[in-house]
C-alpha cells in the first residue's frame, strides 16, 4: 500500500466537516482542483473505496467515509495535541495569538492579564490579530488564532466560552449625523423597521441579539443589501446614510466618526464579551493565559 500522507488525512477531515470542495480548499490554502486530486489519491491508497458521493451540487460522506471519519478524527486531534505540547515544552509559551474585532471590549482585563502573563513567562507574548468583520469565528476554526474575544450570546458546539471580559455593555445604534434618528435621546427596536440596517450573518445568535428579525409589534426588520467587507466600509455606509448599525457602546466609541451619531437603544438587553477557543484543541500556553485572565477577572469589582 502506498504511503498515506498526513496532509491527505487532514484534507479528508476538513472536507467531512465542510462537505464543500471550495470551502475546504480555502481553509487549507489549496486550489479546488488540488483538493479534489488529493482526495482521489487518498481513495486510491485506501483500496479505491469512495469516501464521498459527489455531484455538481452536493457532497456527502459514504458509509466508508463515515467509518473512516469516526476512527480518524480523534487520532489526528490527539496527534495535533501531542505535537503542540512537545513544541511548548521545547520552546516555552511563545506567542499566543488573540483574535479581536476591536480593541475596546474587555481592554482593562486583557491589558492587565497580558502584563502579568508576559512578566511571569520569559519570552512569552500575546499578539493581537484582527478578526474579520464577517467571519469572526473563522480564524479560531482555521487555527489562525488561539483565542478570540467574542460578543455574547454565542452557542456554537465547537467553541468553548471562557471568562467574561466585560459585562452589561449598553446597546446603541450608529447613524449618520443628519439621519432622522440622530437627534433622538434614545431609540427603540421598533424604529429599526423604518430604515435599512446591517445585519451580520456569520453567527445567527449574535445577529438576533443585536438586531431581531422583527420589531415588538411584528414588523419585519429588513437587512441592507449593501456589501460590507470591513469596518472602514461599514463606517462609510453609515456616514452616507445608506444604513444604520445596531451595536454596543464600546464598538461605537472605539470607531467614533465625526459624521456618525451614537444613539442609545432603549429595549435591547446589554451585552457581554468573553474569551473563546476551539473545543478539543489543546494549547498549554493558551490555557496558562486563560488562567491569568481568570485571576484578573476575580479581582475586578462586581458590575
Amino acid at each position: 500500500m502506498a504511503d498515506i500522507e498526513l496532509r491527505e488525512l487532514r484534507l479528508f477531515l476538513v472536507l467531512a466537516e465542510e462537505l464543500h470542495f471550495g470551502r475546504t480548499a480555502e481553509r487549507l490554502g489549496l486550489t479546488t482542483s488540488r483538493a479534489s486530486q488529493s482526495l482521489r489519491a487518498l481513495e486510491r491508497k485506501l483500496g479505491g473505496r469512495r469516501l464521498f458521493d459527489r455531484t455538481s451540487r452536493v457532497v456527502t460522506l459514504t458509509a466508508a467515509g463515515h467509518a473512516l471519519h469516526d476512527e480518524l478524527a480523534p487520532i489526528v486531534t490527539g496527534l495535533d495535541n501531542t505535537l503542540t505540547r512537545a513544541r511548548t515544552r521545547a520552546a516555552g509559551p511563545g506567542a499566543i495569538r488573540l483574535g479581536v474585532l476591536n480593541a475596546a471590549s474587555g481592554t482593562a482585563v486583557l491589558n492587565e492579564a497580558v502584563t502579568h502573563f508576559e512578566a511571569a513567562n520569559e519570552g512569552a507574548s500575546v499578539r493581537l490579530v484582527a478578526t474579520p468583520l464577517n467571519d469572526r469565528l473563522g480564524p479560531l476554526r482555521r487555527r489562525e488564532v488561539d483565542l478570540s474575544v467574542t460578543r455574547l450570546p454565542l452557542d456554537q458546539p465547537d467553541i468553548v466560552i471562557g471568562p467574561l471580559l466585560s459585562q452589561a455593555d449598553p446597546r446603541v445604534v450608529m447613524v449618520a449625523i443628519d439621519h432622522p434618528l440622530a437627534a433622538r435621546p434614545q431609540v427603540s427596536v421598533e424604529d429599526f423597521a423604518d430604515y435599512p440596517v446591517r445585519k451580520p450573518s456569520d453567527v445567527p445568535e449574535l445577529a438576533e441579539a443585536s438586531l431581531p428579525s422583527h420589531t415588538p409589534t411584528g414588523r419585519p426588520i429588513v437587512a441592507s443589501d449593501a456589501e460590507v467587507n470591513d469596518v472602514s466600509e461599514l463606517l462609510l455606509l453609515i456616514a452616507q446614510g445608506r444604513l444604520i448599525h445596531s451595536t454596543v457602546a464600546p464598538f461605537a466609541e472605539h470607531f467614533r466618526h465625526p459624521a456618525i451619531a451614537i444613539v442609545p437603544v432603549s429595549d435591547l438587553p446589554p451585552s457581554s464579551t468573553a474569551l473563546a477557543w476551539l473545543k478539543g484543541y489543546e494549547h498549554p500556553a493558551r490555557d496558562a493565559f486563560v488562567a491569568v485572565v481568570e485571576q484578573v477577572v476575580a479581582r475586578q469589582p462586581a458590575q
